[in-house]
């Protein structure tokens, strides 16, 4: 079973970006929290070169039909070229939280 609820994660340049951008969907109401992993290393192909940076992941939490919007947003705000954007389904959880997250989002 697929509930209605989606995590979102993207992989920013700092943990300013990361903050930033989190700060900015939890005030839309596009994320009822976004939980901030910071100073990860990354290895990654891009344009033709091994690429080696340290970056700050960004965890959103969502509901579906806020995803599309989720997703629009990262891409304004991202300073990245080609922004990591990837949606997990969420199949099951805690019902408290998923009613704390339909308060919260509307």
């Amino acid at each position: 079973m697929t509930t209605h609820y989606r995590l979102i994660f993207t992989t920013c340049a700092n943990k300013e970006e990361a903050r930033a951008m989190a700060e900015q969907l939890v005030q839309l109401k596009l994320a009822a929290c976004a939980n901030i992993l910071p100073e990860i290393e990354s290895i990654f192909s891009w344009q033709g070169e091994i690429t080696y940076a340290n970056e700050t992941k960004l965890l959103i939490k969502t509901k579906s039909e806020k995803m599309n919007q989720v997703i629009q947003t990262i891409k304004k705000l991202h300073s990245y070229e080609v922004p990591e954007i990837q949606v997990v389904d969420v199949t099951t959880g805690n019902l408290a939280y998923f009613n704390w997250m339909d308060e919260v989002l509307g």
